[in-house]
């Protein structure tokens, strides 16, 4: 059972865990951009024409059953490699490009990085629930309230701000407890007989007590965020291989307070002294 810890402990995990991976992540910036890259182009590439068929069609099914198979046939066992990838640039390794595509090699890898991602994509839906249904509950009430909205484009165009807005409000604690899953993939590379759900209930559990301090670690990252959004997305590439670094120190730190003087575990690998 996990110790509770106190709460200056907590936040000097979270600080150290955002100064280590933050230099590792630096020693190999563009291979982990380019780690990333590899994550995100297929939706790169299918979400033009999934548009262009919603446009000309006014079909929703099709594109959505084609864009959930995408992300968890393909962008999941990618996100498989990527999390082994950023461990092992955790170490400070270098480890090829090719690591990425370990949930495609092998029918046993992809099968388990496939199981994982479905699971990991069900909690994802569940926990967006929430803010879409917020977000689209006040919509609701502005059309009700004024449906001229909709006849007026400076209107719609402010109420589409508003409901960005609140969408990205309302997400943050979402997404910190979203992130939580993404434990769950060196979770079950280091123990191959644990259950894909298993995986996901155990990643949830390892930061119980440490939501508030997840919640803070996501809004710490609201500046690279913006600095994606201004650099075209290529920031964002930074941004995601940074938070997604942070998050498995966070974890390693969490099961090692001792800083891995007493290392048991080999979920995320000790760092390397300089």
């Amino acid at each position: 059972m996990q110790q509770k810890q106190p709460h200056t402990n907590r936040v000097s995990i979270r600080r150290r865990a955002k100064i280590v991976a933050k230099q590792r992540v630096m020693r190999c910036l563009l291979p982990v951009m380019e780690a990333v890259l590899i994550c995100v182009l297929p939706i790169i590439l299918i979400a033009g024409p999934i548009q262009t068929y919603i446009y000309s069609t006014g079909q929703l099914l099709f594109p959505i059953v084609l864009f959930v198979a995408a992300v968890v046939l393909l962008i999941m066992p990618l996100v498989y490699g990527l999390m082994g990838f950023l461990m092992r640039v955790l170490t400070g390794e270098r480890p090829p490009l090719l690591c990425v595509f370990d949930g495609l090699a092998g029918v046993e890898n992809y099968l388990r990085s496939v199981k994982l991602g479905l699971c990991i994509f069900v909690h994802i839906v569940l926990w967006m629930i929430i803010p879409i249904a917020a977000t689209a509950g006040y919509c609701y009430f502005m059309l009700l309230r004024d449906p001229a909205i909709l006849e007026n484009a400076e209107k719609l165009y402010q109420l589409i701000l508003q409901m960005s807005g609140l969408y990205l409000v309302i997400m943050i604690p979402f997404l910190a407890r979203i992130l939580r899953y993404f434990i769950a993939y060196p979770m079950i590379m280091r123990d191959r007989s644990l259950g894909a759900w298993q995986a996901t209930r155990q990643a949830a559990r390892a930061f119980k007590g440490h939501n508030l301090h997840l919640i803070v670690l996501v809004v710490s990252f609201f500046g690279w965020q913006l600095v994606g959004m201004w650099t075209m997305g290529i920031g964002t590439l930074f941004y995601w291989g940074y938070l997604l670094s942070a998050l498995l120190m966070y974890f390693w730190y969490l099961e090692h307070p001792d800083g891995g003087e007493n290392q048991q575990s080999e979920s995320i690998p000790e760092q390397k002294q300089e």
